[in-house]
């Protein structure tokens, strides 16, 4: 499937997403956050799980040495960043967010300057911010910052939100200006992805972004410097996500308390914030490379 498919899938769904918002045919959270918790580990985590052949690929990996070492530091990133969130969860969440912004704007490196994918990044993380910021509050402190912290941290996306749509409007001037004229997938792509980040919920914006766009583009992106088709990318990623959900079971029965839903947010998140830290540093390193 090429890139265009996804993102023809994507706008498929978060039109009819959109569409079911404004008519009030909203899912109730607890759906949501079970929903979520099924996206992203059977269509999100797949598309870390290329990381141990692209490091192999940047010659990380050349020897059995080299392996268990580049293993360690791997899960050894993950576990600092996790303890890290537990210790001072509101510097952890600033933090995974400057880090995804950086991330995500790689989805559009072939198709914007810098400035605009960070643009288009800021905007597309902070905009729940605007209208959902009740919602952002309830979600940060099940995350385990206080309501002091999550306010400021809001706040502080709401100002994000808007410097990333004054540069992503100056982008779109100067293609103006220069009379170039983006695909209409593409500019279909931007302004969907901006409305959802605005009309959607939080987790369902970030859920459809994350699960039906980013993840299968960035797979695919691996798949082809690695010569190995989506298909086999599935089936290598088939061990991460039982071993996944098996080590969420096992952890459940330890740390879980009775609100079930609270426990899969705070650990979709936390646990995403220790794979994304030991994830980025490696994509950075493939995409200096190119």
């Amino acid at each position: 499937m090429s890139k265009l498919r996804y993102t023809q899938f994507y706008l498929s769904v978060c039109i009819i997403a959109l569409l079911a918002t404004l008519a009030n045919l909203n899912m109730n959270s607890d759906t949501l956050i079970i929903v979520l918790a099924l996206g992203v580990t059977f269509l999100g985590l797949p598309h870390g799980a290329l990381d141990f052949a692209l490091a192999k690929s940047l010659k990380l990996v050349t020897t059995v040495s080299s392996a268990i070492r580049f293993v360690a530091i791997y899960i050894s990133i993950a576990a600092i960043s996790i303890s890290f969130w537990t210790w001072t969860p509101d510097i952890a969440l600033i933090l995974f967010l400057g880090v995804s912004v950086f991330h995500f704007s790689a989805d559009w490196r072939t198709s914007m300057p810098l400035f605009a994918r960070l643009s288009m990044a800021c905007a597309l993380l902070c905009g729940p911010s605007i209208l959902y910021a009740t919602t952002l509050t309830e979600l940060f402190t099940a995350l385990l910052l206080t309501n002091e912290a999550a306010n400021w941290v809001i706040q502080g996306m709401q100002i994000t939100f808007y410097v990333g749509m004054s540069g992503f409007l100056y982008f779109l001037y100067q293609l103006f200006l220069s009379k170039k004229i983006p695909n209409v997938w593409q500019s279909t792509e931007w302004l969907t992805l901006l409305l959802s980040s605005i009309v959607l919920s939080p987790l369902l914006h970030f859920g459809l972004y994350f699960c039906l766009l980013h993840s299968p583009k960035h797979l695919q992106d691996v798949g082809v410097k690695l010569h190995v088709s989506i298909k086999a990318a599935i089936t290598i990623s088939l061990p991460f996500v039982i071993f996944t959900t098996v080590l969420a079971a096992v952890l459940y029965q330890f740390y879980g308390n009775s609100d079930l839903n609270v426990d899969l947010l705070r650990w979709i998140f936390i646990g995403l914030f220790g794979l994304t830290m030991s994830h980025v540093w490696l994509i950075h390193l493939w995409h200096r490379s190119d």
